[in-house]
């Protein structure tokens, strides 16, 4: 039996699974959330809920006004798009409408205080300086961690783009040694080398991405350089990793570690403790800050829309 517009149920399989690579796991795990809550609220309002036609404009509509004065505007509108998500895999038309636009801006300004996340704060140079000081350069992991630091920065990268949530280190979509051109090694004019890094997976560069590193105060190709030196790391070892001080094995520094050792540093002196995206935050506010060209800052940085510049 052929399932959708005539095509075989394998096919159809196939087309999914191709779909669904365009999409991070976390991303789905997000979708897959928000179908469950609309399903929990038609079982509420004893709605009949049906996957298999297209949910009706009034009752979106509906759905969503149920989220005011509850939910953050960011968060109706993730719950929606889940839905509409849901919709493509199954090949359904959605019904979205300028009505229900309106009515998720509604639901943006009846938004709690409760559920409105405060700004998260930048990291700053004052902070990367801090933060050199105290990191002791003759210890392997510390070299590690001052070379990550400023790349992450100055890159407005996601943490994790570079950084391994645990030790075993998924090399299909965490960059490599081999994968960094260190200035001269990168191309370009001599006065204005730059560092480029290939990002081989990334939150929306599914098939991967080259970033490119300027000369910063603080520079990020410099730390680069003297880390794979001093940690003698292989083309095919991660990018920052370390050798273990007893068993001069290779350790992928892990973001917890990374964020632990730097906010040890940073609370001691009394500064604020951040999270692995205070550091995209902080590296856009530094650019803006120095007179870089806001679309530069933002093609740079991979910004998909203009909410970078509420940094500026």
């Amino acid at each position: 039996m052929s399932r959708v517009h005539g095509i075989s149920d394998d096919t159809w399989a196939r087309t999914l699974a191709v779909h669904n690579t365009a999409v991070s796991q976390g991303t789905l795990k997000n979708y897959d959330s928000a179908a469950a809550h609309f399903q929990q609220w038609c079982a509420a309002e004893r709605i009949p809920f049906d996957n298999s036609r297209s949910i009706p404009e009034p009752i979106l509509c509906v759905y969503a006004a149920s989220m005011a004065g509850v939910y953050a505007g960011g968060t109706a509108r993730s719950k929606l798009a889940g839905l509409r998500y849901a919709h493509e895999l199954h090949a359904l038309r959605w019904l979205g409408s300028p009505r229900l636009l309106q009515i998720l801006n509604d639901v943006d300004l009846a938004a709690p205080d409760t559920a409105r996340r405060d700004q998260r704060p930048p990291v700053t140079v004052a902070m990367l300086d801090k933060a050199l000081l105290r990191l002791d350069p003759h210890r392997l992991f510390n070299v590690c961690v001052a070379a990550a630091m400023p790349t992450i920065f100055w890159g407005q990268l996601r943490g994790g783009e570079v950084l391994s949530m645990t030790r075993t280190y998924n090399f299909t979509v965490l960059p490599t040694v081999k994968g960094a051109c260190l200035q001269a090694d990168a191309g370009g004019n001599t006065s204005q080398q730059m560092t480029a890094i290939w990002l081989p997976c990334t939150k929306v560069e599914r098939r991967g991405i080259w970033i490119w590193l300027a000369r910063h105060y603080n520079d990020p190709s410099q730390a680069l350089r003297e880390h794979f030196e001093v940690n003698r790391l292989a083309p095919d070892d991660p990018l920052f990793a370390y050798r273990d001080d007893r068993t001069d094995a290779v350790i992928p520094l892990t973001r917890n570690t990374f964020l632990s050792r730097l906010n040890e540093i940073w609370s001691a002196a009394g500064m604020q403790r951040v999270t692995a995206h205070c550091f995209r935050i902080g590296g856009t506010t530094a650019l803006l800050r120095a007179g870089v060209d806001p679309e530069v800052v933002k093609i740079a940085g991979r910004w998909c829309s203009d909410s970078f510049l509420r940094y500026w």
